[in-house]
């Protein structure tokens, strides 16, 4: 009968030479929803007919024991965080349902064969469970108008989120450079999701508009992207992604205009020159008439 046994029984554990070629693989998702299921796969290149045995571990404990030949084949053992789906057990995959933040951990799986006597474990997978967030980044910036010699300030704040979600900077659908990132770490909001503690991730962004060689009039676009985890998993992509885009405009401006030097006259310089004006004219009439009576 299926039923929970104890799991502290001796783990199959019999190595012989010649059996390198054999591997195995735990495949199942690295991060799963609070409350969803998850799917685990004991992945192998052996035989199926030479397929013995197959047990599946969380933190070193088994989980389930499929042996062939026995009746019944599998044996169920302790395990909380989450409920076995029963219909869907095979030899070799699992199905954990309504998962709870307890199921987070390290799993690996064992596969064995009965001639020859052999068993390979595979590498350990770790599984988190994960709260999403529920809406989108908050970027806030010092000035929306700004010139293309200034540098561009803004903040970025997370919704919460377990784990606490890891920023990504933008500009112009361009990843910013971290040393022009200035990250403040998380913060423990007052929220909790079914006893979890939630945190949300706050950065801030120095950018030297200089860089991006703008003319007057242009727009920038700057993108905070907030995510579970920090990168993107190979086939699987992001597991929570959120992110807020804003436009900062490059204004024109419009050079000093340019004026020719000015030289400051005294009053005491103004007047002297007046004097030798007025000298000037009087030495210019006394030629001319001197000229006209002449001739």
């Amino acid at each position: 009968m299926l039923g929970p046994k104890d799991n502290r029984e001796p783990v199959y554990s019999t190595y012989l030479a010649g059996m390198s070629d054999v591997w195995v693989e735990l495949r199942a998702p690295r991060f799963v929803v609070h409350r969803h299921s998850a799917v685990l796969r004991c992945e192998h290149n052996v035989d199926p007919e030479s397929l013995y045995k197959v047990v599946f571990f969380k933190h070193g404990q088994r989980i389930m024991k499929y042996v062939r030949g026995r009746d019944p084949p599998f044996e169920l053992y302790n395990f909380t965080g989450a409920d076995i789906n029963l219909i869907q057990l095979t030899p070799t995959s699992i199905t954990l349902e309504r998962m709870d933040f307890s199921a987070s951990g390290s799993y690996a799986c064992e596969i064995a064969l009965e001639t020859p006597l052999y068993s390979k474990v595979s590498k350990l997978h770790e599984l988190n469970v994960i709260v999403r967030q529920k809406y989108r980044p908050k970027i806030k910036i010092k000035h929306k108008k700004l010139s293309s010699n200034e540098n561009l300030e803004a903040t970025c704040q997370s919704a919460p989120a377990h784990p606490a979600p890891h920023l990504t900077w933008f500009i112009n659908h361009m990843k910013v450079d971290e040393r022009l990132i200035e990250p403040h770490g998380t913060w423990n909001v007052h929220r909790h999701h079914h006893g979890m503690p939630l945190s949300l991730t706050n950065s801030s962004l120095h950018f030297p508009l200089s860089s991006l060689q703008l003319f007057p009039n242009q727009t920038v676009e700057i993108t905070c992207l907030s995510t579970i985890p920090s990168y993107a998993n190979v086939g699987e992509g992001f597991a929570d992604l959120q992110n807020h885009t804003v436009t900062v405009n490059v204004i024109r401006m419009e050079p000093p205009p340019t004026q020719l030097p000015v030289k400051i006259i005294s009053p005491e310089q103004n007047s002297s020159n007046r004097c030798e004006l007025r000298r000037a004219l009087i030495v210019l009439c006394y030629l001319v008439y001197y000229f006209i009576n002449r001739y």
